[in-house]
């Protein structure tokens, strides 16, 4: 997986890699503690590392450090069986969803009308979220053990409860990542457009 365009500056990258690592830290250790109450981050964090980061060797950053914090907050719990099944390596399947999408729908403010990206990135969260969301779902009531007899019904009445929070809980981070990268790519580009403005006009 390797990207065509322009990279993005080096201080930018780290910027946005260290706000994702904050992120993971603040939401998926809630375990931790009692008083983070902050939806899990973690779908977003690998949709918006694909969208930025832009390198596979991050999506591996991030895998291992989520089951690092598992690990540990299930350690830290004394309850490895809630979070760490058989079913849980299919959790890369769904990371590697979102990363995915993230990659392959990159915002292009400069060459693109600003409706065109927000559809874009909607319908791409959207779609990579609902998929994600069935592949860590369905493989946990069907590999972890704990739902042997789990019939079709009770599956479509768990899929209803969680289903809709699931895919929700990344808008807010993304559209928040969205709105921040249009802002930052619009200032700079009407700095440089006025720079140069007033570059052939002292030239003259």
């Amino acid at each position: 997986m390797k990207s065509t365009d322009q990279k993005a500056p080096l201080n930018i990258l780290i910027a946005v890699f260290s706000v994702l690592v904050l992120l993971m830290l603040a939401t998926r250790t809630h375990h931790f503690s009692s008083f983070n109450h902050l939806p899990s981050a973690s779908i977003a964090i690998f949709f918006l590392a694909g969208m930025y980061l832009r390198n596979i060797k991050m999506f591996w950053v991030f895998y291992i450090l989520s089951v690092t914090i598992d690990l540990a907050s299930s350690y830290y719990r004394g309850q490895f069986g809630d979070c760490i099944t058989t079913s849980y390596p299919a959790l890369v399947f769904s990371y590697a969803v979102m990363f995915t999408a993230g990659f392959y729908t990159k915002p292009n403010w400069q060459t693109s009308a600003w409706q065109n990206n927000v559809i874009k990135v909607a319908l791409s969260l959207f779609i990579a979220s609902s998929v994600a969301f069935f592949i860590s779902n369905g493989s946990y009531y069907a590999f972890s053990g704990n739902f042997p007899n789990l019939s079709w019904v009770e599956y479509a009445t768990r899929v209803e409860k969680y289903y809709f929070k699931s895919i929700s809980n990344p808008i807010f981070y993304v559209i928040s990542a969205i709105v921040i990268d249009f802002t930052i790519s619009h200032f700079f580009t009407d700095k440089a457009i006025n720079t140069n403005a007033i570059t052939r006009n002292n030239n003259h």
